[in-house]
């Protein structure tokens, strides 16, 4: 299944501005794969097209509403046409309007024609340090954008107080329970999101076919099926490691890659799980702190089942103790 990443904010936090640095980011890198964008709304600040060219395998605007109820329909349609063009896509990035609400647009992504086909990676709540506390009384969507957030992004922290900024903070977070809080300028708070549209590869993965040929993946070595492996680049840690052919239960994995510390903010992997009598394979995800999965069919032989975590700091310790307790011994 395609991911696809809910980019969300009230009026004016810049969302726009966001998506258009992190454009930028990936044709100054020369990134390989190709993100679809879905525009509920171009603002003031609208996509360059000379960013689109390479980056971008198609812009969508949704016209005349919103895509949290009067566009379900046009939102569903874009988004299927979208993945008939272009089946490979790395990830879809959609940017709602300033009033939309996470919740509805998941809810229709877990729907017929979208169910089965994209899953929600996770959402994004810009929240403008300048405007949040005076906005809330004015739209119910406010604090709804925030509550359903896996990562909030403070923007507009440079025009206000280290006082007020704190008291954003603190409000947001009263709201959004676990989610992610970074208070970064937009061009560091694009590297996030670079870093989660960058899928981190799983040993032997080639678009999602299971059982290829294994090869090296983020500078991982021959030895890499057998030994855990850290590797970094510009600041961002990634740890592949092996983990046992044993079949587990997919409740206590979930809680297993939910334990691994917030620094990964991107963890993706291959595990075998137990269901009544049977077995499975799937493949395993998580952004911030929203957890997936989904059943893979093998069109070979058994892949190493394996994880990859990324992220600023993460560690081989930081992955290994909860895999630990969830299989009891690692290789």
């Amino acid at each position: 299944m395609t991911p696809l990443l809910l980019v969300t904010g009230f009026l004016g936090s810049g969302k726009t501005t966001l998506i258009a640095a992190l454009l930028r980011r990936r044709a100054a890198r020369a990134a390989s794969g190709r993100i679809g964008l879905l525009v509920n709304e171009l603002g003031a600040v609208g996509i360059d097209g000379d960013l689109l060219a390479d980056g971008i395998t198609a812009q969508v605007e949704l016209p005349g509403g919103c895509v949290c109820c009067a566009l379900g329909d046009d939102l569903a349609q874009s988004i299927v046409a979208m993945l008939d063009q272009q089946p490979n896509l790395d990830a879809i990035i959609l940017e709602t309007t300033g009033v939309a609400e996470p919740l509805p647009i998941a809810w229709a992504l877990e729907r017929a024609p979208l169910v089965g086909r994209v899953r929600l990676a996770t959402v994004i709540t810009l929240v403008d340090a300048e405007n949040f506390l005076a906005s809330r009384p004015l739209s119910a969507s406010v604090d709804a954008q925030v509550a359903y957030a896996d990562i909030l992004l403070q923007t507009k922290s440079h025009l206000v107080s280290a006082a007020v900024a704190a008291e954003v903070q603190q409000t947001a977070m009263a709201l959004a329970g676990r989610a992610l809080w970074y208070a970064l300028p937009t061009a560091e708070a694009a590297q996030i999101l670079d870093d989660i549209v960058s899928d981190p590869p799983l040993l032997g993965e080639h678009h999602g076919a299971a059982g290829a040929t294994p090869g090296p993946a983020h500078g991982c070595g021959p030895d890499c099926h057998e030994h855990g492996h850290a590797h970094a680049v510009h600041g961002i840690s990634s740890v592949a490691m092996a983990l046992p052919a044993t079949g587990i239960d997919l409740e206590d994995l979930e809680d297993a890659v939910l334990a691994i510390p917030d620094n990964a903010i991107r963890i993706k992997g291959i595990v075998q799980v137990v269901d009544g009598d049977a077995t499975a394979w799937v493949a395993f995800h998580r952004v911030g702190p929203r957890f997936s999965s989904e059943r893979m069919t093998l069109t070979g032989p058994a892949p190493q089942p394996r994880i990859v975590a990324l992220g600023s700091g993460v560690t081989e310790a930081m992955v290994q103790a909860p895999m630990r307790a969830l299989f009891g011994a690692l290789a």
